[in-house]
């Protein structure tokens, strides 16, 4: 029996006191996982210079990794729900689900691993979330989260915003550690278990190497009204990651990287094809591989960096009982990209950069069975101290597609510390997202499932104009921090209906429509003495389509995380509830309306001395099971469980 919870009365109430950026329990003593952060430091907001998440030239969220650990994520997307802004979308196959960012898409957030890009799978691979397991959660130091159009400094994909994934880096002692959990779901399936470890630390005078490697399981989960199909797909996923930094001078190093990630997923399912009812195993086999080599160098006043980066995705598909499996498929992205910051001026910091970038898609319906498309961009950014209180932050890039041609990307932002305690900022952006070599090249045609889909050379980039005013309030023990936003994107990249053929419809990529969307973000913490803090975040979106008036499916109206949390000594404990609003979801016959629901999570640490940890928690108390809320729901959420996890470190 399922126990129904309270929902948005009791989660707002966390929030009448305070609203925190990241919804993460907070501790007492330094030793504590749960210790927030107020104000952290972000580079990812200007690329080159280091702020504070107060003072950066953007909305940004720092979430630190271990705090996210702490509250029982064990990926990249579920350590960044709660910020203020994300919102979950399902992509209607076993139960997955990507995070959009101020009511963009999915695929218009640019992932980044230490600056550099990943394999933009979601709008290539249909149906897919593969963008977020690329590195394993304990490798990770933390995770910046920008709000806004970041094309200026980022290029395509960054309309929604960046999330750069910051690896531990070594020191010149050594330190590491190893975790091991178990997660039991108290209905049939999706147990998994984790095993990871990493070592950091000097090889000699003037080389230091990490390590990192992770093995990850979780069993399927049976569809609760049919158990011969799976809700939630299964997943094994072994991920390693090697650097190695060399400083052959004082202030220059070199970094070489190289991550490697197999991962498999299974599911079962059922085929209608033909009026024939056939249940089948599917299967996914993924590879992931991040290969780059930098230099940065310090020259006094003036920085300098420059990396080549090679990224390679391959995705294959195999289904049993004679079910035609989808088509595989090979992404590769070879980056050479350089920075040069230069103080001038006393009151100027110029960053000048240029990227030539060349993308390869292998897939059996590009005509000659792959495609491949130079991209190649400059840009500029200057950071002005127009006084002690207030900087303007201006820049622009210039991106040349070898197919659609060029695209400018300006941007432009104030921040003023107008009191002590006290910053306002804000400012204008624009962005652009360039189409898949699916979508723009002629020659395309995917016919596998029961439609065809062709590709259009006349197909434009997406572009989006945004404006924000926001704020940061800090006072003892006491933050708060919130903006409002409004975005146009025009151009959105989707299918048309050319014509049916029986009951096969074909379709071809197009710009068809303009989305506006409008919102707000409020955020903030409240120590309230003997080790309590209340913590919370909030976010309003309201999305239409400017061709219909219509309201965009996907996006919750309204979106609350709070978290109440204690630490004492060893000890910590953080209750968490997380509501999601009601939302317009894609139906047969249009968009309907699909009712909110609510999430509690439980999790506490002790430390049993200064190298192990012992953690445990229940995720999902309530049990809620999205399939009984509404059959709208394009995703899933794990049912109650419990883990319990030891973390050992040196």
């Amino acid at each position: 029996m399922r126990t129904r919870m309270p929902g948005a009365p009791f989660a707002a109430l966390f929030l009448t006191t305070a609203l925190s950026t990241m919804a993460l329990p907070a501790a007492a003593d330094d030793r504590s996982e749960l210790a927030q952060v107020l104000d952290p430091l972000t580079v990812t907001a200007s690329r080159t210079s280091l702020h504070s998440t107060a003072e950066a030239p953007a909305s940004v969220t720092v979430i630190d990794a271990r705090e996210a650990v702490a509250r029982g994520a064990t990926n990249i997307l579920d350590a960044v729900r709660g910020v203020p802004g994300v919102t979950l979308k399902g992509r209607g196959v076993g139960g997955r689900k990507t995070f959009s960012i101020r009511g963009a898409e999915g695929k218009h957030t640019l992932v980044l691993i230490d600056g550099k890009r990943v394999a933009a799978t979601d709008d290539v691979v249909g149906h897919s979330d593969y963008q977020y397991d690329w590195i394993p959660l304990d490798a990770v130091d933390r995770i910046e989260v920008v709000r806004g159009p970041m094309s200026a400094l980022y290029g395509s994909e960054a309309v929604g915003g960046v999330v750069n994934i910051i690896t531990k880096k070594a020191a010149k002692q050594w330190t590491g550690g190893a975790t091991a959990r178990g997660d039991h779901v108290f209905d049939d399936g999706g147990n998994s278990r984790q095993f990871a470890g990493s070592v950091r630390g000097p090889i000699g005078e003037r080389v230091t190497l990490s390590a990192f490697a992770e093995d990850y399981r979780q069993a399927d989960t049976p569809l609760k009204e049919d158990p011969l199909l799976s809700e939630i797909e299964g997943r094994q996923r072994r991920t390693g990651m090697l650097g190695l930094t060399v400083e052959p001078f004082d202030g220059h190093t070199v970094d070489l990287n190289v991550l490697e990630s197999f991962e498999e997923r299974w599911r079962d399912n059922l085929s209608t094809s033909g009026g024939r009812r056939t249940y089948y195993r599917d299967e996914y086999e993924l590879r992931r591989r991040q290969r780059s080599v930098g230099y940065a160098g310090d020259w006094g006043p003036a920085r300098t960096e420059l990396r080549y980066t090679a990224v390679e995705f391959d995705v294959s598909n195999e289904r049993s009982r004679g079910v035609t499996p989808t088509r595989p498929q090979n992404l590769k992205d070879r980056i050479l990209d350089g920075t040069v910051a230069v103080p001038l001026f006393d009151s100027h910091l110029l960053t000048v950069g240029a990227e030539h970038r060349k993308e390869t898609l292998t897939n059996a319906g590009l005509a000659g069975g792959s495609d491949s498309a130079l991209h190649r961009a400059v840009y500029a950014q200057d950071e002005i101290a127009l006084t002690d209180a207030l900087t303007l932050t201006l820049g622009a890039r210039l991106d040349d597609h070898e197919m659609f041609g060029s695209e400018w990307s300006p941007r432009a932002y104030l921040v003023w510390r107008a009191m002590p305690s006290l910053v306002i900022k804000g400012g204008y952006g624009e962005a652009f997202r360039a189409p898949t070599l699916k979508q723009i090249s002629p020659g395309y045609v995917a016919s596998e499932g029961p439609h065809t889909f062709y590709g259009n050379a006349n197909v434009k980039p997406e572009t989006s104009r945004s404006w924000e005013i926001g704020f940061d309030w800090t006072q003892g023990g006491t933050s708060v921090s919130g903006a409002v936003f409004t975005t146009s994107i025009e151009n959105l990249i989707e299918t048309r209906l050319i014509r049916s053929v029986g009951t096969r419809r074909e379709y071809i990529y197009d710009n068809v429509s303009e989305a506006r969307i409008r919102g707000g973000e409020l955020a903030g913490r409240r120590e309230l003495g003997a080790g309590f803090a209340l913590a919370g975040s909030y976010t309003y979106l309201y999305a239409t389509n400017e061709d219909t008036g219509a309201t965009l499916a996907d996006r919750p109206r309204h979106s609350l995380t709070g978290t109440l949390s204690w630490a004492d000594g060893p000890w910590s404990l953080g209750l968490t509830a997380e509501h999601i609003g009601r939302q317009y979801i894609e139906a047969t016959a249009g968009p309907e309306k699909a009712p909110s629901y609510t999430l509690w999570h439980l999790a506490g640490s002790y430390q049993v001395n200064d190298n192990v940890r012992v953690r445990a928690g229940l995720r999902n108390i309530g049990d809620v099971r999205l399939a009984e809320e509404s059959p709208l729901f394009g995703y899933s959420e794990q049912g109650r469980t419990v883990y319990v996890a030891l973390g050992a470190s040196f």
